[in-house]
């Protein structure tokens, strides 16, 4: 089965993305208006998700076993992740806690705030995004992307097996709804989740095209300007565009992998050298492993900032929420950048490490889980299907 090198590569560098947007470093470049909006792109996370898993998994959901399977490889995929860097935000927060007890304070207490423990649970299950009694953003905030996708997976699964005749016309009334919703406000669902569901099913119906219309594959020259014209689309909508901008943006995503998924355009070429889809290979360490390390770096400057003297952390308002942010800071414009190009190699490096030692493994258990073979796995065994 094809694999859409492109795509990946699109998920990549929408990873890298969120490093800078998070880094929230004071005359650094997560400062442009661009940048500042990039949470946005978790709409592309959801409408890619939404492509490849009906690519890959629309017509082999049809018995017990099957839809056993794919939830199988689904968990297999992102928990060994999402529980790794869970476990590392709940072990500092003890460390925090042993630290208070000897009279040293970071920040903010232990198992406080968006880090007290009732929301342990709710992210060990993944159901922190889907209930607004919880708190999306705790711990590891960027995982409510992660929430919101694994339910998705399952109930698309239960549709296609529950109701195979039915599955493309409710799957279609569903995304008409969920964007319907959006547009309207819907307040008895949480906002994140309509988003999640919106664009997912927006992709799924992506490929549905796709499929049909793959083999009128356009030149490179009307290749490349549909390419630069629904990036620079993407771009001024998250730069110019009025808040929100989900239906917008959820459009546009989709016809971007539409364009992209050819991979016939200039632009297409270079995402194909190989740096770019290696990063789309590390998008779910990357995405999942960032905050933690922006929190060691944001920590280790906090230390230092005690016993040095020097201001390298300022607290301004929130555009968003009014609740004051904490920036890192050198006090120069070209720090400030290093600093931020140190953090993307950081979490890069970090993710490298996790993706082979975490991910593939957890790929390899949930191959093995499926296949009944758990007792005599061999480490050199291929890992399951990356989607």
């Amino acid at each position: 089965m094809k694999r859409f090198l492109v795509l990946d590569s699109l998920r990549g560098l929408c990873a890298l993305a969120f490093i800078v947007h998070h880094s929230h470093i004071e005359r650094s470049i997560t400062e442009l208006t661009f940048f500042r909006n990039v949470s946005q792109f978790a709409g592309l996370f959801f409408a890619l998700s939404g492509f490849l898993i009906y690519r890959r998994y629309s017509d082999h959901l049809h018995t017990p076993r099957q839809v056993g399977e794919f939830m199988v490889t689904r968990a297999c995929r992102v928990m060994p992740m999402h529980v790794a860097v869970l476990l590392f935000f709940i072990g500092f927060e003890c460390l925090k806690w042993v630290l208070e007890q000897r009279g040293l304070s970071l920040n903010y207490p232990a198992f406080s705030g968006d880090r007290a423990p009732r929301e342990i649970l709710p992210n060990l299950l993944l159901i922190q995004a889907w209930w607004p009694g919880f708190n999306a953003l705790s711990f590891n905030y960027p995982s409510w992307v992660i929430s919101v996708e694994f339910y998705i997976w399952m109930s698309f699964a239960l549709i296609l097996f529950a109701l195979p005749s039915l599955a493309r016309k409710l799957i279609t009334l569903l995304c008409a709804l969920a964007f319907i919703a959006l547009y309207k406000d819907f307040s008895l669902i949480p906002h994140n989740v309509l988003w999640g569901v919106s664009c997912f099913l927006a992709g799924a119906i992506t490929y549905r095209i796709y499929a049909r219309v793959r083999d009128a594959i356009p030149g490179p020259v009307i290749a490349t300007v549909l390419e630069v014209a629904v990036l620079a689309g993407i771009y001024g909508l998250m730069t110019e565009g009025e808040q929100p901008l989900t239906l917008e943006l959820g459009l546009l995503f989709c016809l971007a992998l539409l364009i992209f998924a050819y991979e016939a355009g200039l632009i297409s070429k270079l995402l194909l050298f190989r740096p770019f889809p290696a990063l789309g290979q590390l998008w779910l360490s990357m995405y999942l492993t960032h905050a933690a390390v922006i929190f060691v770096v944001a920590t280790a400057l906090t230390v230092a900032a005690k016993f040095s003297g020097y201001a390298l952390l300022v607290d301004k308002p929130s555009e968003a929420s009014g609740a004051m942010v904490r920036y890192l800071s050198t006090g120069s414009a070209l720090n400030d950048n290093l600093l931020l190009v140190f953090v993307g190699v950081a979490v890069v490096v970090v993710s490298m490490l996790t993706h082979r030692h975490i991910e593939v493994p957890g790929m390899r258990f949930g191959h093995h889980w499926k296949h009944q073979t758990l007792m005599r796995r061999r480490k050199d065994d291929p890992p399951a299907e990356r989607v």
